[in-house]
């Protein structure tokens, strides 16, 4: 089941955190997960949780062992890497891995029209004594790319699916006039690779945790506490897993007043 709790206040929503924490689970042994968003808040919530939860009746024993504090990211990114079983240190769409093809495929295609934009951004063309410097960020831009990518397929999966299913002559209409040539280098880099995106991977993952057909090592209970707001793609994933395990969401809710 997945159950959202708000509050204006973070106090308030620790003092909830501890009555889910509280309550016992099949196996003692098993840790308790709980999402953080800094690792301030882990600090925080692990002297709040020891001021709360003793082992006497009624008690304030001042413990507070067994909880694991990941990021969501990480969390998310651990269950999909068990679900698609592909080793993040291997995924050739992080970002880290995907500059180098992304430099292979800018080098293949910096004639062409469509990229002229990328093309004059670096000085192609141009005198080696009359601008080293643009011509020589090829690596800080394919990096700084690689991570514009990495985040579309993390805040806007949809805008990704968009270029795998309709290719380069898809309607492009959420990009940027200027920034057409995007989809087309993405689409490049995507042929460059060879193996499905993340977006492409994802919607497969959630089928299977929800059916499940694939599990993954995580207790029955799952936290996730100070959120202000999290991506798309990460909720599809904590909602697959709350078909078969509770996920407690303790989200941070601004007053509008």
């Amino acid at each position: 089941m997945f159950r959202i709790h708000r509050s204006e206040r973070a106090d308030a929503l620790v003092d909830a955190l501890v009555e889910v924490v509280s309550a016992p689970t099949g196996d003692p042994f098993t840790p308790e997960i709980v999402a953080v968003p800094t690792r301030g808040v882990e600090r925080w919530l692990t002297h709040r949780i020891a001021a709360a939860v003793g082992t006497a009746a009624g008690g304030r024993d001042g413990v507070c062992a067994n909880v694991e504090f990941p990021f969501p990211g990480r969390l998310v990114g651990d269950v999909l890497a068990e679900t698609t079983g592909i080793d993040p240190s291997e995924d050739p769409w992080r970002p880290e891995r995907l500059v180098w093809p992304l430099l292979d495929v800018i080098d293949e295609c910096i004639e062409a029209p469509w990229l002229a934009l990328l093309a004059s951004h670096l000085g192609h063309g141009e005198a080696r004594s009359g601008d080293e410097l643009r011509q020589d960020r090829r690596f800080a831009t394919a990096r700084h790319l690689a991570d514009l990518f990495d985040g579309y397929g993390i805040h806007r999966p949809d805008l990704v699916m968009g270029w795998v299913d309709h290719g380069v002559e898809g309607p492009h209409d959420e990009v940027p006039v200027d920034a057409r040539w995007q989809p087309r280098l993405w689409l490049e880099l995507r042929r460059r690779v060879g193996e499905p995106s993340p977006p492409e991977r994802m919607a497969e993952a959630c089928a299977r945790l929800r059916s499940g057909a694939a599990d993954v090592a995580l207790p029955d209970r799952i936290s996730l506490f100070g959120l202000t707001r999290l991506p798309a793609t990460y909720l599809d994933v904590l909602r697959a897993l709350a078909t078969r395990r509770d996920v407690h969401l303790f989200a941070l809710h601004p007053s509008l007043a």
